[in-house]
C-alpha cells in the first residue's frame, strides 16, 4: 500500500492544445458524476459502491470537504450529452496538512475516453478559472504510486509540496 503526496502549482491562463467543449458542473450532474466516479475508481477503495460514490459527490456539492467552487469545476460531455470527464475544485480542502490554496478534489474520465487529453484540458481550464478569480495556486493529493496521474501533473508544472515549519 502506498502513501499520498501533495502537489501544488501556480495558476495561470493556459490554453488547451486539444479543446473539447466543456461547461460548468451543476447539481443536475450529480447522478452522472456519481456513476462516472464509481466507474473510474471501481478498482480502488475510493468508493465501494455507486451509493458511496453518490454520497461523496453530493458531499462535494454540500461543501462537506471544503467550500465547493462549481465555476472552476468543468465537465465534458460526449455527443449524446453524457458526462464523460469532470474536475471538481474546492476553495480549500478541510484539514490542516494542506496548502492554503484551492484544491482539485477529483479529476476523472470515463475509461472509454481516456488518453485523449480530457484530463489535461480540464485541469488547464480549472487553473485558468482560478487564476481569473485571483487565486495564485492550486493543490491536490494523489497516491504516490499513481504514475499516470503524476506524469500528467508534472506536465502541468505541479511540484511536490513540502510544508514549511510555519505551515504546521
Amino acid at each position: 500500500m502506498s502513501g499520498t503526496i501533495t502537489l501544488i502549482a501556480q495558476t495561470s491562463e493556459t490554453k488547451s492544445t486539444n479543446p473539447v467543449p466543456s461547461r460548468q458542473v451543476t447539481e443536475e450532474d450529480i447522478p452522472a458524476l456519481s456513476k462516472l466516479f464509481f466507474e473510474a475508481y471501481a478498482s480502488t477503495t475510493a468508493a465501494m459502491s455507486q451509493e458511496d460514490a453518490g454520497e461523496i459527490i453530493q458531499g462535494v456539492f454540500d461543501s462537506e470537504y471544503g467550500p465547493f467552487l462549481p465555476d472552476a469545476s468543468p465537465v465534458v460531455e460526449d455527443d449524446n450529452g453524457k458526462v464523460i470527464a469532470a474536475a471538481m475544485v474546492l476553495e480549500r480542502r478541510k484539514g490542516d496538512d494542506l496548502p492554503a490554496a484551492p484544491y482539485l478534489f477529483e479529476l476523472f474520465t470515463a475509461s472509454s475516453h481516456r488518453r485523449r487529453g480530457l484530463a489535461e484540458q480540464l485541469v488547464r481550464e480549472a487553473m485558468t478559472k482560478l487564476y481569473n478569480q485571483g487565486y495564485e495556486e492550486v493543490c491536490l493529493r494523489i497516491a504516490e504510486d499513481n504514475s499516470a496521474a503524476l506524469a500528467l501533473y508534472l506536465t502541468l508544472d505541479f511540484n511536490r509540496w513540502i510544508p514549511d515549519s510555519d505551515d504546521l
